[in-house]
């Protein structure tokens, strides 16, 4: 019955982990307009995209405090660009970096931030974030779905690996870096904060003297913020006095130096952190054992704050062994 337990519990994980991948925060605010695009083979076959067709427009107003400059070069896909077109969805990029199975190919005009992603690639799943049908786009828009259509067939063994909760779908815990990152954006009103953070962190933040002061706390806190049971962000006690955050290298080190301790405390704290933050660790107590487990599997984990607070690994590049540092973007397509 245990096993067959732990086999439910597993279905269940890879259904919530189906579900629950990158996109969920972003905004219906994108107009057919394609800007930033990277030097990738997504714009080169099997169609060329033409670059020499891109537009100079008007800085948006949503992307000046960034963009400094007057002008953007935009790709329109669309004959008619200052038609009433029915918005499309772009993604949020900040965290797409931390994660090896992501891929940024372009942003588009929309209506928050210079960033935020159109065009983007996760595990086998691809997101082509503009609206418009492909009779409604130009040639050039109708090219690009086509290459992106290609290009994703390509991405049979790969699939999306961290957790990360759709905003919209319920309380999602924010990454840690957003506490500073919100307080150091003076057009962000403290209070935004007040959600984010839990009730005693929000009194901590109060009682600063001033914005600066609010800063300089994050500063000396915000690595150690983890969220609670309302996925609201708490300092985490245990990694305070453990000494170094979760999602570091030497978290590892510490941890299982720590376990080797005649301290009760001191140990039994260690593993309770490997338990909390490495839950696809070894169900072992036992040092030597999870010591083995890290040596097997150092080369194939990250961590994530965006994708529920914890270490992963990476599947494709454990199957293939190769770093998951190395394991990037087309090079994780189908080896044929």
């Amino acid at each position: 019955m245990e096993d067959a337990d732990r086999a439910a519990g597993k279905r269940g994980f890879e259904s919530r982990r189906l579900l629950a991948i990158e996109g969920g925060s972003g905004c219906t605010c994108l107009d057919p307009l394609a800007y930033d695009l990277r030097e990738h083979e997504v714009f080169d076959r099997p169609y060329k995209i033409d670059r020499s067709q891109m537009i100079s427009i008007p800085t948006p107003e949503d992307f000046r405090d960034e963009i400094k400059e007057k002008e953007i070069k935009v790709l329109p896909i669309v004959a008619d660009r200052n038609g009433k077109w029915k918005a499309g969805w772009c993604t949020y990029s900040l965290y797409f970096a931390k994660h090896p199975d992501v891929e940024f190919f372009c942003g588009g005009v929309n209506h928050k931030a210079p960033t935020a992603a159109a065009l983007w690639r996760q595990g086998n799943l691809l997101h082509f974030g503009f609206e418009q049908s492909p009779a409604e786009m130009n040639e050039l828009g109708q090219q690009l779905l086509l290459n992106s259509i290609v290009y994703i067939s390509r991405f049979s063994e790969d699939r999306p690996i961290a957790i990360t909760p759709s905003v919209f779908a319920g309380p999602a815990a924010r990454p840690r870096g957003t506490v500073e990152r919100w307080l150091r954006d003076t057009k962000i009103p403290v209070n935004f904060l007040k959600d984010v953070v839990a009730p005693p962190i929000w009194e901590k933040l109060s009682m600063q003297p001033d914005r600066n002061g609010m800063v300089k706390w994050a500063e000396e806190h915000g690595q150690f913020l983890h969220p609670n049971s309302a996925q609201q962000l708490e300092v985490d006690e245990d990694l305070v006095a453990f000494g170094v955050p979760f999602d570091q290298p030497k978290f590892f080190d510490k941890a299982f130096a720590d376990l080797r301790s005649n301290e009760k405390i001191v140990a039994t704290r260690a593993l309770r952190l490997l338990k909390q933050y490495v839950p696809i660790g070894p169900e072992s107590d036992t040092v030597e054992v999870w010591e083995k487990w890290w040596k097997e599997n150092q080369s194939f984990a990250f961590s994530s704050d965006e994708g529920n607070y914890r270490w992963y690994i990476d599947p494709l590049a454990k199957k293939r062994g190769t770093p998951v540092s190395e394991l990037r973007g087309s090079r994780r397509a189908d080896q044929r």
